[in-house]
C-alpha cells in the first residue's frame, strides 16, 4: 500500500467531489467543517472507536482491538487518550448522539450511540490548498453505481402541527407546574423523493445557503448518512484553550434591512428569548470554570443565517495546567439546556414523555479530534438522516413556561427549512 506519508499538498481539489465519488464508489465517508475552510474529508476506515456494551471500544478490520468500561463517552475520552498518545497527528472524525448513554432504536440501526473514525485517507481542504493524508489508492475507486438524482419532493410530518402545538402546550403546563424550568421538544418530519439523494450534493448546497455553518455527514453502516449544517459550536480545544459559542433564542430574518433589524432587535429585548439563552450560557460557563478554566464571556449577540437569527454568546477559557481532552470538555458540557433543557435530569424525564420520537444523533454532537486530544465539536442541528430516496429531517426549540405554541411551531418550520432547500436543490 503506498501512503501520503505525513501529508501531500495539492491545489484545486474540490473536497465535496472527492466525498461523493467515494461515497459512490461505496467507501465510509466522514465530513466536517466550513465552507471556507478548513474542511475535512475522510474515506474509508482504519479503526473504529465505538460505543460498545459497558463503555468503548476500537474496532479494526478484524473486530475489537481493545476496551474501555464505563459510561460510553467517558470510556472513549480515556480510550482515545491511550491509543492516539502514541500518534498525535491521527485524526478521527464523527460523534455521539443525544442520548449517548444508550444505543438509538429504529431508524438509527446504522449508527451506535457513538462513533469516531480513523479514515484509511484523509483530507483537509484550507482555501485552494488540500493535505493528502493515508492511502491514495481509495481515490481510485470506481463508482458501484449511477443514478439521476431526486428533483420533486413530498414532505409529511409524523406529529401533526396539531398534536405537536398541543404537546407543547402540555409542556409549557408541567413547567408552570415547577416540573422543569425549560425543556426542548424536537419534530420530526419525513420527506420522499421521486429518485436517489445524493448525501454529498446535499452538503454541497446547505454550503451555499449556510457558508458560515459547520458542515457534517457521516455514513452509516446500513446505508443511509447523517447530514446537516450548523450553526453552533459546542467546544473547540487546541492545547490549553478551549471555546464555545452556544445559541438559544431565535427570530426570523426580516424582508428587509429594516425589518431584519427590528426582529433582531426585538430578540435582544425579549425577556423569555433571554432567560432561555442565559441559561445556555451559564451552564457552558459554570462548566468550564468548574473544571479548572480561567473563563471569559463576551456578550450576547447577533447571529444571522439566511433564513433565521440566532442570540449567541462567545465563551474562551485557558487552563493553567493540563487541559481536559475534548471528550472530556463534551461529557461535561453535553447536553446543553439549548438541546435538552434544565435541569437536565428533569427536562429529560419530559421528552421522553411528551416527544414521541427517536432523536438518535441529532441534538448530539458532530467533529474532530486528533492524538493531541485537540479538536472541534458542533451541536448536531439543521440536520436529516438520509436514505435512499428519502430523509428524516429534525428541529426542534426551547419550550419555556411563556411559551407560545404556534409561535414554537414557526420556529421550527424555519429551521426545518435549511434542510429542506438543501434536498430540493440536491441533482
Amino acid at each position: 500500500m503506498r501512503t501520503a506519508g505525513a501529508g501531500a499538498v495539492v491545489r484545486g481539489w474540490d473536497p465535496l467531489s472527492v466525498a461523493e465519488a467515494a461515497r459512490d464508489a461505496g467507501q465510509e465517508v466522514c465530513l466536517f467543517g466550513r465552507p471556507d475552510g478548513p474542511l475535512m474529508v475522510g474515506v474509508g476506515r482504519r479503526w473504529d472507536l465505538i460505543s460498545y456494551p459497558g463503555g468503548a471500544a476500537l474496532e479494526g478490520a478484524d473486530g475489537v482491538l481493545e476496551c474501555e468500561a464505563g459510561a460510553p463517552l467517558e470510556a472513549a475520552a480515556r480510550l482515545w487518550r491511550r491509543v492516539a498518545a502514541a500518534e498525535p497527528s491521527m485524526v478521527a472524525l464523527g460523534g455521539f448522539a443525544f442520548d449517548v448513554g444508550r444505543e438509538p432504536g429504529a431508524p438509527w440501526a446504522g449508527f451506535p450511540a457513538l462513533l469516531f473514525r480513523v479514515p484509511a485517507l484523509t483530507l483537509v481542504h484550507d482555501r485552494e490548498r488540500t493535505t493528502v493524508r493515508g492511502d491514495p489508492e481509495l481515490l481510485r475507486s470506481r463508482p458501484a453505481w449511477s443514478a439521476s438524482q431526486g428533483r420533486r419532493f413530498e414532505v409529511e410530518p409524523f406529529r401533526s402541527c396539531e398534536d405537536w402545538m398541543d404537546v407543547v402546550g402540555q409542556a409549557r403546563q408541567r413547567l408552570r407546574a415547577g416540573e422543569a424550568d425549560k425543556v426542548v421538544l424536537a419534530r420530526e418530519v419525513m420527506v420522499h423523493g421521486d429518485g436517489p439523494l445524493s448525501a454529498v450534493q446535499v452538503v454541497r448546497r446547505l454550503a451555499v445557503r449556510y457558508p458560515g455553518c459547520f458542515l457534517y455527514l457521516v455514513s452509516g453502516s446500513d446505508g443511509t448518512a447523517f447530514a446537516g449544517a450548523s450553526p453552533e459550536l459546542l467546544v473547540a480545544r487546541r492545547g490549553l484553550n478551549v471555546r464555545s459559542q452556544p445559541m438559544a433564542g431565535s427570530a426570523p430574518r426580516g424582508a428587509s434591512a429594516a425589518a431584519d433589524e427590528a426582529l433582531g432587535q426585538r430578540l435582544l429585548a425579549s425577556t423569555k428569548e433571554a432567560d432561555e439563552h442565559r441559561a445556555t450560557a451559564g451552564h457552558v460557563v459554570s462548566t468550564l470554570a468548574a473544571l479548572g478554566a480561567r473563563v471569559q464571556s463576551a456578550a450576547p449577540e447577533l447571529v444571522r443565517l439566511d433564513n433565521i437569527q440566532h442570540l449567541a454568546t462567545t465563551i474562551s477559557g485557558r487552563f493553567d495546567g493540563r487541559a481536559p481532552g475534548l471528550l472530556e470538555l463534551a461529557t461535561a458540557l453535553h447536553p446543553t439546556p439549548a438541546v435538552g433543557g434544565s435541569p437536565p435530569a428533569a427536562a429529560l424525564a419530559l421528552i421522553r414523555e411528551l416527544e414521541g420520537m427517536e432523536r438518535g444523533w441529532y441534538a448530539g454532537a458532530v467533529g474532530w479530534m486528533d492524538g493531541c486530544e485537540d479538536g472541534e465539536l458542533a451541536v448536531a442541528i439543521r440536520c436529516g438522516l438520509l436514505f435512499g430516496d428519502g430523509a428524516r429531517l429534525y428541529a426542534g426549540c426551547g419550550i419555556m413556561p411563556d411559551s407560545d405554541p404556534r409561535a414554537e411551531l414557526e420556529e421550527t418550520e424555519l429551521k426545518l427549512q435549511a434542510l429542506l432547500d438543501g434536498l430540493g436543490a440536491a441533482g
